[in-house]
């Protein structure tokens, strides 16, 4: 993490640290009220790291989950090494790649059907009724929406109006979460804020963080290439297995409707390079350039 180091001084504000924990500590007394047990997400990226530690330093109860999906076996090691007590959960028994020919008839995951968040990150059977999770306003525009505590509908804050607004304001709630609540402590930091937090403390780092800004899946087809591209030049043969899975299904093709209907069943490599561009979105004239760079860099692994 050499190329971060220059963000951490003494500037981090201790009243952000204050106002965090306090939160949790809030957000357990309202759970207690309800009979509700905290649950933390973790996913071994910067964020759930702040927020497990600042969990341990309000000195509640917790079971913290890591919810399995695309991710490195760095990642997978990472969280394994430091943070044993992080209970990893996986509702299917195949990976990521098998389970595109094995249960989706060789379909690739898409922006508009991302049956790879059902299925592992996302999974109905993992949402947990009480959860405390990294979310920050700073991440994305559609985050910037996100509120401090959300509760899940308007009939539950209805019957829980008086105990929630007792330990929360209404300006910092919202409707529409799958838990029955949730907390963001930490929803107004700043990128900065988070990795001095991280220094200050000397929590570990993610080796990943080395290759990308965020953890996550090493490819997401709800992603741009500029963001999948590290993971395919790290991952070369991934495209040959990706390949693969979609031969294995029936009824299936090569075509990009977006580009006229074009057929590229013989370009193979390039189909499954444009899948991860936000599901077969042409490319950019940046991103043009990146899938030229991996495609030589492919060809001379396989030797073309």
């Amino acid at each position: 993490m050499k190329q971060k180091q220059g963000f951490y001084s003494n500037l981090f504000d201790e009243e952000f640290e204050r106002i965090s924990i306090d939160r949790i500590k809030r957000f357990y007394k309202l759970a207690s009220k309800m009979g509700l047990e905290v649950c933390v997400g973790f996913s071994g990226g910067k964020d759930s790291q702040v927020v497990l530690d600042l969990c341990k330093r309000a000195n509640i109860p917790f079971k913290a989950y890591f919810n399995h999906s695309f991710e490195s076996s760095i990642t997978l090691n990472f969280i394994r090494k430091y943070y044993p007590e992080v209970i990893c959960r996986r509702d299917y028994n195949i990976g990521f790649v098998r389970n595109i020919y094995v249960n989706h008839g060789g379909l690739l995951p898409t922006v508009e059907t991302a049956y790879c968040c059902v299925n592992y990150k996302h999974n109905p059977k993992y949402v947990d009724k009480c959860s405390i999770i990294g979310v920050r306003k700073a991440e994305s525009l559609k985050r910037r929406e996100r509120t401090t505590l959300e509760i899940k509908n308007k009939t539950l804050r209805k019957k829980n109006k008086d105990l929630i607004d007792a330990y929360f304001s209404e300006n910092c709630q919202s409707l529409g979460t799958a838990s029955i609540i949730q907390l963001k402590p930490i929803i107004d930091w700043h990128d900065t804020d988070v990795w001095n937090y991280i220094y200050k403390y000397h929590l570990p780092i993610n080796p990943e963080y080395d290759y990308f800004n965020r953890v996550g899946c090493i490819v997401c087809p709800k992603a741009n290439f500029t963001r999948n591209y590290v993971g395919l030049m790290r991952y070369p043969k991934l495209v040959d297995a990706f390949i693969r899975a979609h031969e294995k299904g029936k009824n299936i093709d090569w075509i990009i409707t977006s580009d006229n209907n074009k057929d590229y069943s013989s370009d193979r490599v390039y189909y499954i390079c444009r899948w991860p561009n936000h599901s077969f979105r042409q490319f950019s004239k940046k991103e043009e350039l990146l899938y030229r760079q991996f495609r030589e860099y492919y060809n001379t692994i396989k030797g073309k």
